[in-house]
């Protein structure tokens, strides 16, 4: 992607933001995945991505449906959406915003 935010970087930077909001060391949270504190660290700054197994562990650690971690604002919709319809509308608008936002940028 140019000039935007990658995928990645919404993953890791999501992924830091709830572990500490949940109090978590990234050693704590390495072993609550599996994995190296080394990994967790190399995720968080961006140099290393997991595989969809370590997605799942991730999410089940930090306790978060594994899709909120690859979107911007992600925890703030799930704690909005109180039910799927909500979900729906609420994630496509995010959806939504983030396509104009690199429309925008790449005209």
């Amino acid at each position: 992607m140019k000039d935007g935010i990658k995928l990645q970087d919404i993953f890791a930077r999501n992924m830091k933001e709830r572990r500490k909001k949940l109090g978590l060391t990234q050693c704590e949270l390495a072993s609550k995945v599996g994995v190296s504190t080394s990994f967790i660290t190399e995720i968080e700054i961006g140099r290393k991505s997991p595989s969809f197994i370590n997605i799942s562990k991730i999410a089940d650690a930090l306790e978060a449906p594994e899709w909120s971690l690859f979107v911007e604002r992600g925890e703030e919709i799930t704690k909005k959406s109180n039910s799927d319809a909500q979900l729906a509308i609420t994630l496509k608008a995010a959806l939504s915003d983030k396509i104009d936002e690199i429309l925008n940028n790449n005209n």
